[in-house]
């Protein structure tokens, strides 16, 4: 199996593009810690990554308590038995519709507050980490949005997400660590509208219709693995309309 026996953590994991690539990591042997706001929403997940025989372990983490980040990165690695693989996939679209101060400016902090710089300060903590020991693999799950020019916060999130995986792929190939992004167009998800049952036709789309999270989750296992070892602070695109 590509991933066997390593350790790896994904971030926003309960549903969606996380839980799809936590499943993929352990059909390739991980083990995989999984975070969410809530640790009951992470049980479906953490039960189907154990009767693939790998060990889970769910972790409530509401990835803007910044100052408890390497707290949780050091718990992570002390449950699994290490951490070789890092997938920043927590994120959101906008503001949720029960907010307390419904504003734009409350909508750009709650956006770029989780999607750019949660991902910064885990990954600066990660990145600590897998410079100890000399390798590692961190992977940032960014938007085909971030690949152009965007008026919305979302856009701008994503576009900050691709420039810091290049800068940090940089900075951390001459110590053994590969820093990369995946890029989506459109996914099946509830975050972009879409539910069970829903037609998944796009005619915008290369592929005519809207990608599958287990087609993104194939894509996070390739840039895990040994397959990937010359890919570098790249933000590979998926079925987008930017092409």
């Amino acid at each position: 199996m590509h991933l066997d026996g390593k350790k790896a953590l994904v971030t926003g994991a309960s549903r969606g593009i996380g839980r799809a690539i936590a499943l993929a990591f352990a059909d390739e042997g991980a083990d995989v810690a999984i975070t969410a706001r809530k640790v009951e929403s992470l049980g479906e997940t953490a039960d189907e990554i154990k009767a693939k025989g790998r060990k889970a372990y769910p972790i409530a983490w509401d990835v803007l308590d910044i100052p408890k980040v390497d707290e949780r990165l050091a718990e992570v690695k002390e449950n699994l038995g290490g951490l070789d693989i890092v997938v920043n996939n927590a994120g959101v679209n906008k503001l949720p519709k029960d907010h307390p101060n419904p504003t734009p400016e409350a909508e750009w902090d709650y956006v770029m507050d989780i999607n750019l710089k949660a991902v910064y300060f885990i990954c600066k903590g990660v990145a600590k980490l897998m410079e100890e020991q000399k390798s590692g693999v961190i992977i940032n799950i960014a938007s085909d949005a971030g690949l152009r020019n965007a008026p919305h916060p979302y856009g701008i999130s994503k576009w900050g997400v691709v420039g810091f995986t290049e800068g940090l792929a940089k900075q951390m190939a001459p110590h053994g660590v590969r820093v990369n992004a995946i890029a989506p167009g459109p996914v099946a998800t509830d975050m972009m509208g879409w539910h069970p049952g829903k037609p998944l036709d796009a005619p915008n789309l290369p592929l005519k219709r809207y990608s599958l999270p287990e087609e993104i989750a194939g894509v996070a296992v390739f840039l895990a693995s040994e397959n990937s070892t010359a890919v570098v602070g790249d933000a590979i695109l998926i079925n987008s309309n930017n092409t």
